[in-house]
């Protein structure tokens, strides 16, 4: 039985990866029967988020660093010790096959060169490397870093071609599960666009909002629902700014949801405004149920996944008139709502569990 470790910060907040780290770790014990352990540095006692099997091991270090400082501060490199030498000991008492960095931790810097035997190193990549273009001291050394891993796990071609040693693989996200019952066509849903985001300036609201303000008035039946965890600085806001407008009839702060699927069974379309996303899982999600995407075409994750005019749209970055165009087309033509709607159903069924798994378990397990 191959023994697999994933290491990562914390799994008590809801988020891309500690969602993608409980999907693999269930998949991994209870599909393939791998021996799964998830090695935590900073859960602080509190409850994990997203659930796990009972045949996955979880266990928190207690590194618990001072996010407040640098990585290089005193205090943190005192930690990093701490976390070197736990983990060495646990290397040494398990004797893992692999261990897979999940999150963007310290311990990612330094992990290759202490690995001894035949353990081999995984990190996986949830940021794009698009703007990294600067080969400056710092990017030197992160790839002399990446280089000494035996897997970089990237998300699409593209950016894998952001990366200079030779030890990449091409793995996308998944969707959790496939949708096989009967969906309600778009065009007999309510009339309800929807974002589910993180608020943060990355995610660029002001300029959905400044689209939607465009849209609404020749669109007033329409509603512009906004999913994500509330009370931020980024959403106070985005919410300050849809009172100036005197929108807040039509735009609607609906909060965390933790049925993203079936919140989306109740849209026509999911609206994306970011500067940048490296795979959004949330375009994935839509397509699963048949939702098509309007996003600006920022680098890189829409674009690797978006068909253009074929299950969604991708719009030159901050062109919102466009934007507001493709959202009239979509309003005003319910038979290419549909179609767009059924394409990108189509489009996710290459995303499906089973088929990404397979590419973990036949890339790298299979090989060790």
């Amino acid at each position: 039985m191959k023994k697999i470790v994933i290491l990562v910060d914390q799994m008590h907040s809801h988020g891309g990866i500690e969602k993608l780290v409980a999907i693999k770790a269930n998949y991994w014990s209870a599909i393939f029967g791998y021996d799964v352990t998830i090695l935590s540095s900073e859960q602080a006692g509190k409850p994990i988020i997203y659930e796990l099997n009972d045949k996955v091991k979880f266990q928190n270090l207690a590194i618990d660093f001072d996010r407040t400082k640098s990585y290089f501060s005193s205090i943190n490199i005192l930690k990093l010790v701490k976390n070197i030498l736990k983990i060495q000991l646990y290397i040494f008492k398990q004797k893992p096959d692999f261990i897979l960095v999940a999150s963007h931790i310290p311990i990612t810097y330094v992990l290759p060169f202490f690995i001894k035997g035949k353990t081999k190193t995984i990190k996986e990549f949830h940021y794009t490397k698009f703007y990294d273009s600067n080969i400056g001291f710092k990017n030197k050394l992160l790839i002399f870093v990446e280089s000494r891993y035996d897997y970089l796990v990237t998300l699409s071609k593209e950016e894998q071609s952001f990366y200079y040693s030779n030890n990449t693989v091409v793995i996308p996200n998944p969707i959790e599960e496939e949708i096989n019952e009967p969906l309600i066509p778009l065009s007999q849903r309510p009339l309800v666009a929807i974002a589910i985001v993180r608020f943060a300036p990355v995610k660029q609201l002001e300029s959905m909002v400044a689209i939607w303000e465009q849209f609404y008035k020749n669109h007033p039946k329409w509603e512009l629902h906004l999913c994500g965890s509330i009370g931020n600085e980024y959403y106070q806001k985005i919410y300050n700014l849809v009172q100036e407008k005197q929108l807040e009839s039509t735009i609607v702060f609906k909060g965390q949801t933790n049925e993203v699927s079936k919140v989306l069974q109740s849209t026509r379309v999911l609206l994306m405004t970011s500067i940048q996303e490296c795979f959004p899982m949330v375009i994935l999600e839509a397509n699963a149920v048949g939702v098509p995407v309007i996003s600006f075409d920022c680098p890189t994750g829409p674009r690797n996944i978006i068909h253009e005019s074929e299950d969604g749209f991708l719009i030159p970055v901050e062109d919102q008139n466009t934007f507001v165009n493709r959202l009239e087309e979509l309003s005003n033509d319910t038979l290419l709502l549909d179609t767009l709607g059924n394409n990108a159903k189509q489009n996710a069924s290459n995303y499906i569990l089973s088929k990404v798994m397979n590419l973990w378990n036949t890339i790298i397990f299979a090989k060790s």
